[in-house]
């Protein structure tokens, strides 16, 4: 039985997690200890029902020996989400493909097709309906040697397509057994109203049982908007990375869209236009999306930056006297209750008498006021001084310690 099919068929949501592919083409690699560790961590935010709703893409067959024994690790050791192997459309790679996912519990296979006339002509040097026959026949010998592992098909540039010849290949597709057709926008140059009326057009023009998927790139930075028609209408497979990572700009951040489809469900359809509260079979853990951005940085060596949403350095941190005093006044929502991510108080240039009282006695400091006064003009004096804002904790012992002298 193929969950991630059941459960677009319930209208839940699934994502297809692109971290690990190619290294997340982020000009990094993870090794195979890494991938298992980011797919164990994903999983455990949807809990038993992490097959219902999460795709690891362990890897891309075609890069080589070392990437397939990295995918094959992955197939042994992770028994909680579906894995996928990714693949171009020759027969050679769809067995290769299959022999490295042999031993996972829950295996698939994804076969990549160009879909736009010029990307036919330029990957394999054949018209639309020629690259479709092809897609045809692989289709029908990835799904018999298969044996009843799911087999998908990624159609590159789709949305440089008709829509009407991509619900055609899609129709002809499942025939032969595919299980979710892809739709790409390669370019990542579609803009939301343009997205927006190609699905319909397609959806207009495909089988009521047709399975889709879709893959936005974020070179516009539009990837998140895109992902949210597509929800609107019903094609709840999202392509995703952790951190956005991915080939240019990358994808919609898996963290960012996580929270977004699960934060007050109740209140989703009034936000986003669709049903928030059936696309989960049991509520996500959101207080498990932090840790799995950290270790993502960690492994990549790709730093979360301040303005990172959801995950960043600057979530639930305060450096001003304002919000010290009611801090949900300042942010969209109280970020340990949601997300677990615990306050963090920073000296800065910008410090107030507050901030300086409430740091010192987390630090084991009793001050009075005209000590907190001292070390406050200290501070202000000195960021500017050394042309940096927030003081570590070694200098703040080392000025809290003169100034009680």
């Amino acid at each position: 039985m193929d969950r991630i099919a059941g459960s677009l068929r319930k209208g839940q949501l699934v994502f297809w997690e692109e971290v690990a592919r190619d290294g997340a083409q982020a000009k990094t690699i993870l090794t195979a200890a890494q991938r298992i560790e980011i797919a164990r961590a994903h999983a455990e935010i949807f809990g038993e029902n992490a097959p219902d709703h999460l795709v690891f893409a362990a890897g891309f067959i075609s890069i080589g020996k070392d990437e397939v024994r990295a995918i094959q690790e992955l197939a042994d050791q992770v028994d909680t989400c579906y894995l996928a192997v990714n693949c171009r459309s020759s027969q050679a790679e769809i067995d290769l493909s299959l022999k490295a996912i042999k031993n996972a519990k829950y295996g698939r296979v994804a076969y990549v097709l160009p879909a736009s006339k010029r990307l036919c002509e330029l990957m394999l040097h054949k018209t639309q309906h020629e690259v479709l026959k092809q897609a045809v026949e692989i289709a029908k010998y990835a799904v018999d040697k298969a044996n009843g592992v799911p087999v998908d098909v990624q159609l590159a540039a789709s949305f440089d397509a008709d829509p009407v010849f991509i619900a055609e290949a899609a129709s002809a597709l499942k025939e032969q057994g595919i299980a979710i057709t892809h739709l790409g926008d390669t370019r990542g140059r579609i803009y939301p109203r343009e997205a927006a009326n190609h699905l319909d057009a397609l959806l207009a023009k495909s089988d009521a049982d047709q399975l889709y998927g879709v893959h936005f790139h974020n070179d516009m930075g539009f990837a998140l908007d895109n992902n949210f028609e597509a929800l609107k209408r019903g094609i709840n497979l999202v392509a995703s990375s952790w951190l956005g990572l991915g080939e240019r700009n990358g994808l919609v951040k898996t963290e960012l869209i996580s929270l977004h489809t699960a934060y007050q469900p109740e209140r989703i359809m009034g936000r986003l236009g669709f049903d928030g509260e059936k696309l989960y079979a049991t509520p996500p853990n959101l207080k498990k999306i932090k840790p799995v951005a950290d270790k993502v940085s960690e492994f990549t060596k790709v730093p979360l930056k301040v303005t990172d949403a959801v995950v960043g350095t600057g979530i639930n941190s305060i450096s001003t006297g304002t919000p010290f005093v009611d801090a949900l006044s300042f942010q969209p929502f109280d970020p340990y209750e949601v997300l677990g991510i615990s306050k963090k108080i920073y000296v800065t240039q910008l410090a107030s008498k507050r901030v300086i009282m409430e740091v010192s006695k987390l630090m084991g400091y009793k001050l009075n006021d005209k000590q907190i006064a001292e070390i406050l003009t200290q501070v202000k004096a000195k960021a500017y001084e050394l042309e940096r804002s927030i003081f570590p904790e070694d200098e703040l012992h080392e000025i809290f310690t003169n100034v009680m002298m």
